[in-house]
């Protein structure tokens, strides 16, 4: 970064999925679903299960099954990148801004992630000496949905790379629903996955690293303010009135631990 024009921004990818493909010329997606990756709208080929088959030279046309699993292999599935524990270096390196991925993911996703970054790069400045990466990469754990790596940052030999599996998972948390409405006695919440009395829930405040645990005691209809013990996500847009423990913002995301 020394020799740097002192007009010329950098921007560097941290966090998130790595194309198979060299950036804006990956064409897996147009020839399998006719949706272009290079005009925004990949289908993410590249996560699919594939069928791999032989065929020895000395006998053309005769093609012997290779295969992982009964579903296939996901040869092309990357893990994600995440450059948290980087993160010092590449502060200190003088970088303008830094790249998180989110395409097709959720708003859940996107809060959460950014949220870690945003609180690890706003703590290192404030003091580097004590900067400890241990909480931030916890709060990424409870989002990822592949395995993580830092792949070429720093070891251009790195083999672990590959999510051969091919499938997304979260063990533990899921996105929960967002924050429609604060009223102090019932708040309107959208909700994402089923929610029932007893759930752990987070709420993910901003510029917080540590999000706000509490346990749902209470859920009322959304239409007929009658007492409910569970609700599932049967329509898009589906609510339901909770009380949350602190004052939220509209948009404030909640997780919910599986």
């Amino acid at each position: 970064m020394e020799n740097k024009p002192k007009d010329l921004e950098v921007e560097i990818f941290v966090h998130g999925a790595i194309c198979f493909a060299f950036s804006g010329r990956c064409f897996l997606s147009d020839f399998l679903s006719c949706r272009s990756a290079n005009l925004g709208d990949c289908v993410q080929s590249c996560r699919w299960s594939y069928n791999l088959y032989a065929e020895e030279k000395n006998n053309p046309g005769e093609f012997m099954p290779i295969e992982t699993s009964q579903y296939g292999t996901s040869i092309f599935s990357s893990k994600d990148l995440c450059l948290m524990k980087e993160l010092p270096e590449i502060i200190e390196m003088g970088v303008d801004s830094l790249k998180i991925e989110g395409r097709l993911k959720t708003e859940y996703y996107i809060a959460s992630v950014v949220n870690a970054y945003r609180n690890a790069i706003d703590d290192y400045q404030k003091d580097p000496k004590n900067y400890n990466v241990t909480k931030y990469l916890a709060e990424l754990e409870k989002v990822k949905t592949r395995g993580l790596t830092t792949f070429y940052f720093n070891d251009r030999n790195n083999n672990d790379i590959q999510e051969y599996g091919g499938k997304q998972y979260n063990e533990n948390y899921e996105f929960g629903g967002k924050v429609v409405e604060y009223e102090e006695e019932k708040s309107i919440i959208e909700i994402r996955n089923k929610l029932q009395v007893g759930d752990t829930l987070e709420i993910i405040v901003p510029n917080q690293i540590k999000p706000y645990e509490f346990k749902i005691e209470q859920l009322w209809d959304i239409e007929t303010d009658e007492e409910i013990v569970e609700i599932s996500p049967g329509v898009k847009g589906q609510k339901v009135k909770m009380r949350l423990p602190i004052r939220c913002q509209k948009d404030w995301i909640i997780r919910r631990k599986k």
